[in-house]
């Protein structure tokens, strides 16, 4: 699977299981479940779709990527 640029994204925890997952709409329209992720991964990737712009995904492996950015660039 190609990561594709996320257009949506819904995030499920279930804490009887202490796991969770996403739902990724990607901007040609298809909707995908991630791969369950652990507490931890789960708060990273839920920072990254909340706080970066664009965000990338690959819901096989349950990744989450941004664009490279300059350093010391500011968030708008």
């Amino acid at each position: 699977m190609a990561i594709k640029l996320i257009h949506k994204y819904q995030g499920w925890w279930d804490s009887s299981r202490n796991r969770g997952h996403f739902w990724f709409t990607y901007y040609d329209n298809s909707r995908e479940k991630s791969v369950s992720v652990n507490g931890q991964d789960f708060q990273i990737m839920m920072d990254m779709l909340r706080n970066e712009q664009p965000v990338y995904g690959d819901h096989t492996r349950g990744l989450v990527t941004t664009q490279s950015e300059e350093v010391g660039e500011e968030e708008s």
